[in-house]
């Protein structure tokens, strides 16, 4: 599984890509997880399973849905995403899926 991992500028969403990744090799799935800017989101959809925002763009949520062709797009609450708290994001993610 791929996700492309979205904030402003790359930088506070390094360490939720590894904690993702650790997540789901703990729950046995295979993925993995790019942390971008979001602009530089449209040259990373190829192959996407997901788009995750981070809080900071959560207001781009609707527009990169309308982009998205079809590929599921989740905004991370504030909170989540403060705590780092990838055992929950993850399991929002699955369901979205």
């Amino acid at each position: 599984m791929k996700i492309v991992l979205v904030c402003n500028a790359g930088m506070s969403t390094g360490i939720m890509k590894m904690k993702l990744e650790e997540e789901a090799a703990k729950r046995g799935l295979e993925a993995s997880v790019d942390a971008v800017p979001m602009v530089e989101l449209e040259d990373n959809m190829d192959g996407t399973d997901a788009v995750l925002l981070g809080p900071q763009i959560r207001f781009a949520l609707e527009d990169i849905r309308k982009k998205s062709g079809g590929i599921p797009v989740m905004a991370i609450a504030p909170q989540d995403f403060g705590m780092m708290n990838a055992p929950k994001v993850m399991e929002q993610l699955l369901e979205l899926l």
